[in-house]
């Protein structure tokens, strides 16, 4: 193991790994509500997640992403954790882990590179990062959702959940659509929440 993996591996025996999911959501949805309510004639037919940034709150988003980010983190080592099994291919599972950090670091990376300026520059970052999310993402709960199938101390609501979010954000990638943006990024949440829930009592 890692030194990062020790270390994390010491943290979760302290802190139980749902409690980070949690606040990964919660951190996430203090900076969307916020930005969100507050920024008039924002509509989520019309206008992507990141341009909140650009409303009158868009500072409490980007340190919503940022924190969010980086909470999520040990909650993905945490799911990596609890899904080891006789049948799961290891290789496998360090894809979905090392996916799943990228996508993190990438979303803490957004916070720094919001749409909220002319700069190509930084505007280019900001898809990229934008893009190894949501590619991370759709990418780890395909493989969680065939890791959940395999095991039966999961449910089939972990398996259609996992699968589901990879489905809408495959469905963005071929549209762009806001409103289907929008839809990827609470069931990435909602599925967080879910699995931050179930391991909480459970007490995995």
């Amino acid at each position: 193991m890692s030194n990062n993996g020790r270390y994390f591996e010491k943290l979760l025996n302290f802190i139980p790994g749902g409690i980070f999911g949690l606040l990964t959501v919660s951190f996430a949805l203090i900076g969307i509500n916020t930005a969100l309510f507050s920024f008039p004639g924002y509509s989520i037919l019309s206008y992507d997640v990141s341009y909140l940034a650009a409303g009158p709150m868009g500072i409490i988003f980007n340190l919503g992403l940022i924190f969010s980010g980086i909470t999520v983190i040990p909650f993905n080592f945490y799911m990596s954790k609890i899904i080891v099994y006789d049948h799961i291919n290891l290789k496998l599972r360090k894809v979905a882990l090392s996916l799943s950090i990228v996508s993190s670091i990438t979303l803490s990376l957004i916070g720094f590179f919001p749409v909220l300026t002319d700069n190509i520059l930084i505007l280019l970052i900001h898809g990229i990062l934008a893009l190894v999310t949501f590619l991370g993402v759709t990418i780890y709960c395909v493989l969680y959702g065939i890791f959940f199938l395999k095991n039966s101390k999961f449910t089939l609501v972990h398996v259609l959940l996992s699968f589901l979010v990879s489905i809408i954000f495959i469905f963005y990638f071929t549209n762009r659509w806001s409103i289907i943006e929008w839809f990827g990024v609470f069931s990435i949440l909602i599925w967080i929440t879910y699995n931050a829930i179930f391991a909480l009592l459970k007490k995995y």
